[in-house]
């Protein structure tokens, strides 16, 4: 026959409550212990004292947290502890990286997470403190191995980036990368126009002077050279807000922010000084190669291409005059 509850709601009188809970505690998959006002372990549950490398919660009875974790953490969690009696506030959802330290412990370390509670008498005194914790190793170790695969993942989407942006002749930008930067930078300074402010930028368009005589005369072995050479006169003369890209077979272009044609005009004087007082050395030979130059300055031009086209008419028209 289903028995019922009496008067106080109690359904078994033969069990009292102090041997339920301890039934609770033998039973629950979540550490909880109980401490004094010394920091002696009082009561815990069976999780707890697994967790600790104990088969059962009485092994625990007595101890502190000293005969289980590294000196420093043991510190750290007494004088919590300790501020929780003064102040009778908890510590909630903390996270901590342990070292289990103690003789009969079956893993170094782990992670868990943890509240501690004041343990208060009738009077509301603080006569010791009860937490409750959950070992969380599983799903930091999950955790790392996603931070470390979205770090994988971010290595590969810039590895990418780089190889379809960068020329792995010289290691300069290339073309593709020339128009979008062109682009880019279109629609920035169109809108600080619209602010009122005369801002704009200078593209510069280069090529080597007699680049297939030069190979002719020297070997295709050392057309790769000379590109490099270039590029490098190109880094040395360019300042750090300059773009350098390489844009064709023996081509260059240089975009040059907040930069007049003017000054395009000058960059260009100075790579013309940087090959005469460089010359490119192939065995004990020197070579004076020369470059001609192109410029075109953003305007209210509609798309990057006819910024582009404007720069390389006026290189052509540039070599137009010298070969004259």
């Amino acid at each position: 026959m289903k028995e019922e509850p009496d008067a106080n709601g109690a359904f078994f009188n033969s069990i009292s409550k102090e041997d339920l809970f301890r039934i609770f505690l033998n039973q629950v998959d979540l550490c909880v212990w109980f401490k004094d006002v010394n920091q002696h372990y009082t009561l815990c549950s069976s999780s707890f004292a697994r967790l600790l490398g104990y088969q059962t919660s009485d092994a625990i009875i007595g101890k502190t947290l000293h005969d289980f974790i590294d000196r420093d953490q043991a510190d750290a969690h007494s004088a919590e502890e300790l501020r929780i009696h003064k102040q009778k506030l908890p510590i909630l959802n903390k996270e901590e990286h342990i070292t289990l330290s103690g003789s009969r412990a079956t893993q170094g370390d782990l992670w868990i997470s943890y509240s501690i509670y004041p343990l208060t008498d009738t009077d509301g005194n603080v006569c010791g403190t009860w937490g409750m914790a959950k070992d969380i190793t599983d799903v930091k170790s999950t955790e790392q191995k996603l931070v470390q695969k979205n770090k994988q993942c971010d290595d590969l989407s810039s590895k990418i980036h780089q190889l379809s942006t960068i020329d792995e002749v010289t290691n300069l930008y290339n073309r593709k990368y020339f128009e979008e930067m062109i682009r880019r930078n279109m629609r920035l300074f169109s809108r600080v126009r619209g602010r009122g402010y005369n801002a704009g930028f200078t593209i510069v368009l280069m090529d080597i002077d007699h680049f297939t005589r030069f190979c002719t005369e020297n070997g295709v072995m050392y057309k790769e050279i000379a590109l490099q050479y270039i590029a490098d006169i190109l880094r040395s003369c360019a300042r750090s807000s300059d773009d350098i890209f390489r844009v064709g077979e023996d081509e260059f272009g240089l975009l040059l922010s907040d930069t007049a044609f003017e000054g395009g005009e000058i960059l260009a004087g100075r790579i013309r000084s940087a090959l005469i007082r460089k010359p490119l050395v192939i065995g004990e030979k020197e070579i004076f190669l020369t470059m001609s130059f192109g410029y075109s300055s953003y305007t209210d031009q509609l798309d990057a291409s006819e910024l582009i086209q404007q720069a390389d008419q006026n290189l052509f028209d540039s070599k137009e005059k010298r070969s004259k």
